[in-house]
């Protein structure tokens, strides 16, 4: 299948260099509303055409699958065009700005007999089943504790009076939209649709979230993730019961080295994961277009709806109110 990428951000080469590895994509063309910057991104990930027509783009019959890196605001009327115009789209997290959006955008896929992923990378993390597979052996769970925190290179923009995508509300963006998506996502897919949510934020004048608490409530314990776009702060994961406790290094977009610890004696769970997590992601993405493989494809689907309306909830609760919100 022949893909082209929307967006020449960082994430879009890490999706580029893991399609190129995976091989189950053919990475063809780079699409940049500059043809200039398309072609300069193009050469550096060995892509051999550049578009800059979006419409030409669209009805390009050799593409059969577009993967959309640009401002989160702008994911769901892309993604729209994109899937009307039958191309599959794989949009990158979050996926879209709010329910309204998802469940509209679900059903245009649907109705153009096309898929529409979201590229979330916990759900598909080999170490997901691993701690899937080992939590009986905590004993009931207490607390879950999963923590992101980077200060974003576009920090020192916004502080010098600028307002960069990522930290604008116009744009869909802040803390829980960008990080906070992760935790969550991890939550759900290993324990579902939470009983309650919380979210707890500093913002900054423009009334973005810098950082934040998210609490999740299940009927026995909760789930708890510090997350941050200003600071830096330590990534892990923990599992905790009253028998014993599992902990993941790294963000929950990595979840390497899965260890259980019962009476403080380690134990090594996981296998060494490829570095390039996006690598299974596309995997599954592929395998699901290749096989039409429906049932699949909803339990994907399932998650991400339960993810956004849990996101929905915490950006109520915080007074983060997006321009998309209201443009249904």
């Amino acid at each position: 299948m022949k893909l082209a990428t929307v967006g020449t951000s960082f994430v879009t080469e890490w999706f580029i260099q893991a399609a190129q590895k995976e091989g189950y994509f053919e990475v063809t063309t780079v699409y940049s509303r500059s043809a200039e910057k398309g072609r300069a991104f193009a050469d550096k990930m060995n892509v051999p055409l550049v578009q800059s027509d979006w419409e030409a783009l669209l009805s390009d019959p050799k593409i059969d699958v577009l993967y959309i890196a640009t401002p989160n605001n702008t994911h769901y009327s892309l993604a729209k065009e994109a899937l009307m115009a039958k191309k599959h789209v794989i949009l990158e997290k979050p996926q879209v700005s709010n329910t309204k959006e998802l469940t509209d955008l679900l059903k245009v896929a649907k109705d153009n007999d096309r898929y529409v992923f979201d590229a979330i990378i916990p759900i598909h993390l080999p170490n997901l089943q691993v701690i899937k597979d080992n939590l009986h052996k905590v004993g009931p769970l207490k607390l879950v504790q999963s923590n992101f925190g980077k200060r974003s290179s576009r920090y020192d923009a916004l502080v010098a009076g600028e307002e960069p995508a990522i930290f604008s509300l116009a744009s869909s963006g802040g803390a829980m939209m960008d990080l906070g998506v992760y935790p969550i996502s991890l939550f759900v897919g290993l324990f579902g649709t939470p009983k309650e949510v919380s979210y707890q934020c500093l913002k900054y004048a423009n009334g973005i979230d810098l950082n934040g608490v998210i609490t999740l409530r299940y009927p026995e314990f909760l789930a708890v993730s510090v997350i941050a776009k200003d600071t830096d702060i330590l990534p892990f994961s923990t599992f905790s019961g009253d028998k014993a406790w599992i902990k993941a290094d790294d963000a929950p977009s990595q979840l390497t080295h899965v260890t259980l610890f019962e009476k403080d004696k380690p134990t090594l769970l996981s296998s060494t994961q490829d570095k390039q997590t996006m690598v299974y992601e596309i995997k599954d993405f592929a395998q699901v277009i290749a096989n039409h493989d429906d049932a699949r494809y909803n339990e994907f689907t399932a998650i991400t709806k339960t993810v956004i309306a849990v996101m929905d909830e915490c950006r109520r609760q915080a007074g983060l109110v997006f321009p998309a919100d209201g443009e249904q």
